[in-house]
This record gives structure tokens, sequence and C-alpha cells, in this order.
């Protein structure tokens, strides 16, 4: 008798065991079939960056976004499509496996959860980058009207004028804080001032005050004075702006990073689209205020 409870225990045994570890065929295929169209749709994600690293490139070539953005922003998407190439590989694996163990379906369901959490945070990266490269990020402002002559401090009038300005930028800054709240975002505001070609009098009351600020020992050339001048313009920009931009949206939300800076052109052209520049041409005489907001 007890050899035949024995065998009943271990068929028992045997059955219990062979259920536990049956995979569901149906839904491995299922799983598989989801895990597939998920990198269908990492694929697009990254086709599409690749698409939006050329807009800008050609934005940075047009001027129409200052260096340091432009290669954060290089920099984010190439790390992006390093995250789905990497992504897309591991789940090709899985998707091709024909005969599935236990530990396989487990990890089967580990990245099809993972993958689609993944793509939906990878695919609002790719909005908030397309939002941003086709927006109008930077503003020009006349530095006749900014600066009297021979001067590069902001008179107090001119000041609140530039603060206006601003107000349309500090509400985009705000839109995109809001849409995104997933990432802690970064924020650059960079002003880039030019000059035109005109000699600064040697002996000038800005001649005095321009030449300390240069660092050379030599007598410097009229084209390092006007270098420095438009340079000190885009710092006197810079400095105003710190006094109201605080870092923050509407709601409270932290821009985790807030970064000024500030860079004088001098005599080069701030617009590779324009070819009729003159020596002393007033469309030279700009700063280029520009702004961008990126993911961390």
């Amino acid at each position: 008798m007890r050899p035949l409870k024995t065998l009943y225990q271990l068929a028992i045994f045997t059955t219990v065991f062979h259920f536990a570890s049956c995979v569901p065929q149906k839904q491995v295929t299922t799983h598989q079939q989801q895990l597939a169209i998920i990198d269908s749709q990492l694929v697009r994600h990254s086709e599409k960056l690749k698409a939006l690293d050329q807009q800008r490139q050609n934005k940075q070539d047009q001027n129409e976004i200052d260096d340091t953005a432009s290669l954060r922003l290089q920099k984010f998407i190439g790390m992006t499509n390093t995250e789905i190439d990497k992504l897309v590989t591991q789940n090709a694996i899985l998707i091709g496996n024909t005969s599935v163990n236990k530990d396989d379906w487990n990890r089967l369901k580990q990245a099809l959860t993972f993958s689609n959490s993944t793509s939906k945070l990878i695919g609002d990266k790719v909005s908030l980058i397309n939002e941003l490269i086709n927006r109008n990020t930077v503003i020009k402002l006349d530095q006749d009207v900014l600066f009297g002559p021979g001067q590069y401090n902001l008179s107090p009038a001119v000041a609140y004028n530039i603060g206006k300005i601003f107000d349309p930028v500090a509400k985009e800054i705000d839109y995109f804080v809001k849409k995104y709240p997933d990432f802690p975002l970064s924020l650059v505001i960079t002003a880039k001032g030019y000059a035109d070609a005109t000699a600064i009098e040697e002996g000038s009351f800005l001649y005095k005050k321009l030449v300390p600020r240069i660092n050379t020992t030599a007598t410097p050339t009229n084209e390092q004075i006007n270098k420095e001048l438009s340079n000190a313009r885009a710092q006197s920009v810079i400095d105003l702006l710190k006094t109201f931009t605080v870092g923050k949206s509407a709601d409270g939300n932290n821009v985790r990073n807030l970064l000024f800076l500030h860079e004088g052109k001098g005599e080069k052209f701030p617009n590779p689209k324009i070819t009729d520049y003159t020596i002393n041409d007033p469309r030279r005489r700009i700063v280029l205020l520009f702004w961008s907001i990126f993911p961390d």
C-alpha cells in the first residue's frame, strides 16, 4: 500500500511542478508582439531626434541659437538615442526567442512594463525638444535705443523696457515647466553683443573706460576695443536680467539650473544671411538675447 501512496504523491508533485513551470505560449506571443510595437515607436523617436539634431545645427549656423544651449541639446539628443539603441537591442533578443522558459517569461513581462514607460518618457522628451527647436528663442535688442553714445551702462528707463520685452520669454519658460513636470529643467540665458567697425577715438571717455578692461600690455587695436564694447553691453543686459529672473515658474516649480552667459562678438556680423553690412551699420550694433530650456 505504501508504494502506491508514494507513487500517487509523486504524480501530484509532478503535475503541480509542470503547471508551475509551464509558460502560457499565447501570452508570450502577445507580449512579444506588444514589445515589437514599442520598439517600432522607439525607432521612430530615434529618427525624429536625428532630424531635430540637424535642425539644431542649422539654427546654430544661422545664429538663431546660442552655442552653449546648442551643445547641451546635442548632448541630450545623443544620450537619448543611445538609450533607445540599447533598449531596442535588448528587446530584440526577447522578441526573437521561440522557446521561452519561466525565467525568460518573467524577463519578457518586466521588459514590456519598462519599455512601455520608457517609450512614453522618451516621447515626451522628443516633444519637448521639437517644441523648443521650432520656437523663436532669440530677441534682438537695438543698442542705439538701449545705450547712449559712448555708453555701455543701461539707464533705469531702458532697463524697465527690457524687463517688459522679456515678459513673453518668461511666459514661454513657464509654459515648458508646466507642460513637462516630469523633467527637472535647466535654463540658459545668453547675451551676445555686437559692434560696428567705427574707430573709437584714442583719449576719448569711452576709450579710457574700455582699454583697462582689455587683457593686453600692448596698445589695443580698434577691433579689440569694439569687441570689449560689445562685451560690456552684453554684460549690462545680463546683469539686468539677473535682477528679476528667479529661476522658477509662476506656480513655484523650480528650474534646477539657471545659467547666465554673456559674450562680446565685436565686429563680427550678427546675421549670416545679411551680406551688405557697412562699417557704421546700425544693424551691427545689437545685442542678441538667447534663451533655451531643456531637461537635465
